[in-house]
């Protein structure tokens, strides 16, 4: 008897002894969850957002191009407008109601506007709501990509009261419907699982509730075990008993596992809801809230893109139980179990653009060296243009596959950067013939010979002393040899191998002839070329004094090239390049913003000519092919050709921006391209996805339109048939015989 009443105090020791443990084990436990729960839960990756689009009466925006861009933010064209993100088009006005967003400055709500277009400009934009007109209109940005994720899971954070109560009881009717009733297990659906799974002599049902399943995915692995299984019913127990039911289903809807892109897990619904659907989750239908909520249970398994017949299958089954469960009546159930996935393919709404994306990633590193709190969940809001890269990534890859057919050549690679010429804003950037993979950023990367690209420029430095030069000054094109320091020759050509004794400065920039920009750049010196193209922006590393500067012995990167010609293009005005125009902490703070200045390096007057010269280019010069394309446009451009054919550059510009386009092959062998067979015609090829704006030059106040003769004589009134009109940099006229009036001081005899 004894013995037995010992044995019995020594089994309750050991009872207290383990209840004591698991009280204690069950201390950690909250301890654990309590520091995750309360504390940061993940470490957000970045969000990177294109351009935010600026609207204003009379900005110069087609309704082509305003509908483009509603449809690149995923809007849904309807005949009835009711929701955001829905637009309808009659006659030249657009209908829209605009997304709520949290812009930089300030979150606006969603609105519903109509705007006015008049052939190629913006007339109105007006309020539906209140009919009051706005001065000035903001579109959302596109989000382009996610970067920076945590341990290879990427998400987009909302809080609970954002997601649609449709959402959350599909959700809740599939995966746990008692989810508000029980503690945070469900000791009946955990039987009944196990007699299943018993009988099936295998794994087919769980029974686990999403409080159970949350514990999983933030707290522990999914190796399949007693202990691992004990462990999730215990913490999920605590986990219901210490947050409210709301904070634990909002932790839910931003962890679970919903599909893979790459290597990095897609987390949680509003992100899913964009790779699927491309648009917020509070803008999706039933049945789109049925396919991702049956991906719950197998997201690879279930993924619309791997298996579609799977998903179709499994959507059609979440809509059975919300039709069983009464949420739903037959006739939507029958209709929405007919309906198509309606997905988008993978990668056709996060765009990775990883060219441009590095540039980005460069910037901000650069941007934010000093900055020393949490980056996690930073904000980024881009210079990209959707229109403008989604034209560069069309154009190259159409064009170069063409060319590399034409040429014989496999490895013909390319870069091209746009550039807003007024406040120097990357708009778009590809550096590889394929615009989905990068391994070698060319656009930013590859130093090339820029070949005859460097003439603009030498004729800008000239054109900077009026006194000396101007565009009807003759310059020599007889053969040339020149000494170099150490006794040996260089001795330059023309392309054509041709002479023609004079030329004007106009017709030898227009034609690109080599011999008279070697003997400018000889009178010029080259001491003076070399402190131009520092102050342009280039560095002294890359520039050798050696008179072969002249024709572009000179290795750039394109994006050097393009910061070269935004001075050119904007009169003068140099603005440094930039990708970056707002980065935002995830608590709302601006950490960095663009404030875009424009600093004066080079006469508006010199600029102005040399800009003129390069219209006369496309019109009848190198580029005319380009001309007759785009009579009306005036764009202005530079072909640029090096040495055997190796590299075929271009250089368009029109009323808004500058692209530079390189063609080469990275073992610096010939492409047996020029640059007006190479370069240019991917250029044309841009222009056909994005229409250029005219290129209208608006003189500075000491520009003069002349006449000028074939002997160089200016005229202020047009006298001969053969007399032809050229600006000129104009001090003091002096009259002369027969009420004709020209120049002597700008007049150089042949």
């Amino acid at each position: 008897m004894y013995t037995n009443k010992k044995k019995i105090r020594l089994l309750g020791y050991i009872f207290i002894l383990i209840l004591i443990l698991i009280i204690f084990y069950g201390f950690f436990l909250y301890i654990k969850i309590r520091n995750l729960i309360d504390g940061k839960v993940w470490n957000l990756p970045t969000s990177i957002y294109s351009r935010i689009i600026n609207l204003e009466p009379g900005s110069i925006f087609s309704k082509n191009e305003v509908e483009t861009l509603l449809k690149k933010n995923m809007y849904r064209k309807v005949n009835r407008i009711m929701f955001p993100g829905e637009y309808n088009i009659y006659g030249n006005n657009i209908q829209f109601i605009r997304r709520a967003f949290d812009f930089p400055d300030i979150r606006e709500s969603e609105l519903y506007v109509k705007l006015v277009f008049k052939k190629n400009s913006l007339l109105k934009i007006q309020n539906i709501e209140n009919c009051r007109d706005f001065n000035f209109f903001r579109l959302e940005p596109k989000l382009i990509n996610v970067l920076n994720s945590f341990n290879g899971k990427k998400r987009i954070y909302l809080p609970r009261s954002k997601y649609p109560m449709i959402l959350i009881k599909t959700l809740l009717a599939v995966e746990d419907k008692n989810f508000y009733q029980h503690d945070g297990i469900n000791i009946s659906s955990i039987i009944r699982a196990l007699l299943v799974n018993m009988m099936a002599g295998k794994t087919i049902q769980g029974g686990s509730t999403l409080t159970q399943q949350l514990v999983k995915n933030l707290f522990l692995t999914n190796v399949r075990s007693i202990y691992r299984k004990i462990n999730e019913m215990y913490m999920a127990l605590i986990l219901d008993s210490f947050y409210a039911k709301d904070r634990i289903l909002e932790l839910y809807l931003n962890e679970v596992y919903l599909g893979q892109d790459g290597n990095e897990q897609i987390r949680g619904f509003p992100l899913a809801s964009f790779y699927y659907f491309g648009r917020p989750i509070d803008e999706l239908t039933l049945d789109q809230y049925a396919l991702l909520v049956g991906m719950v249970k197998g997201a690879s398994l279930y993924n619309p893109w791997n298996n579609p017949g799977l998903a179709l299958n499994r959507r059609n089954l979440v809509l059975l139980t919300l039709y069983n469960q009464k949420l739903i009546d037959k006739e939507i159930y029958i209709k929405l179990s007919k309906r198509p996935l309606n997905i988008y393919p993978k990668g056709f709404v996060i765009s990775d653009h990883p060219d441009f994306l590095q540039l980005i990633q460069i910037e901000v590193k650069q941007k934010l060296k000093n900055i020393t709190e949490n980056l996690s969940g930073l904000k980024i809001f881009t210079t990209l243009d959707p229109l403008s890269q989604n034209a560069i990534e069309k154009a190259v890859k159409i064009s170069i596959p063409l060319l590399k057919n034409k040429k014989q050549l496999k490895d013909l690679e390319i870069a091209m950067v746009v550039v807003d010429k007024f406040n120097g804003e990357i708009n778009a950037l590809i550096g590889d013939s394929n615009p989905i993979f990068s391994s070698y950023n060319r656009a930013l990367q590859a130093r090339r010979s820029i070949g005859s690209l460097s003439k603009p420029v030498i004729y800008l430095n000239a054109l900077s002393n009026p006194k000396k030069y101007n565009l009807n000054t003759w310059l020599s094109d007889y053969p040339i040899a020149v000494r170099l320091e150490n006794g040996s020759y260089w001795i330059p050509k023309n392309n054509n191998n041709a002479f023609n004794e004079q030329v004007t400065m106009l017709d030898a920039l227009t034609h690109s002839i080599n011999i008279p920009i070697v003997n400018l750049s000889v009178d010029i010196g080259l001491t003076a070329l070399i402190k131009n193209w520092i102050n342009l922006g280039i560095s002294k590393k890359y520039l050798s004094p050696f008179p072969a500067i002249s024709l572009g012995s000179i290795n750039l990167t394109p994006i050097e090239v393009a910061q070269v010609f935004q001075v050119i293009s904007n009169g003068g005005y140099k603005s440094l390049l930039s990708s970056v125009r707002f980065i935002i902490s995830d608590n709302g703070k601006i950490l960095y913003q663009s404030l875009p200045e424009s600093k004066k390096i080079a006469s508006s007057e010199a600029a102005y000519l040399t800009l003129y010269a390069m219209q006369k280019v496309v019109t009848s010069g190198t580029a005319k092919s380009l001309g007759v394309l785009f009579k009306h446009l005036s764009l202005a451009g530079k072909t640029g050709t090096t040495n055997n054919l190796v590299d075929s550059w271009f250089v368009g510009i029109d009323g808004k921006q500058i692209v530079i386009t390189w063609i080469g092959r990275d073992n610096n062998k010939s492409t047996k391209l020029y640059g007006s067979s190479g370069a240019m015609r991917v250029y044309q090829k841009y222009l056909k996805y994005q229409y250029p704006t005219p290129l209208i030059l608006h003189p500075p106040k000491n520009i003069r339109f002349f006449y000028m003769n074939d002997t160089g004589q200016l005229f202020f009134k047009k006298n001969y048939e053969y007399t032809k009109s050229i600006p000129i940099w104009f001090f003091n006229p002096k009259k002369v015989h027969n009420k004709h009036i020209y120049l002597r001081k700008y007049f150089t005899k042949k």
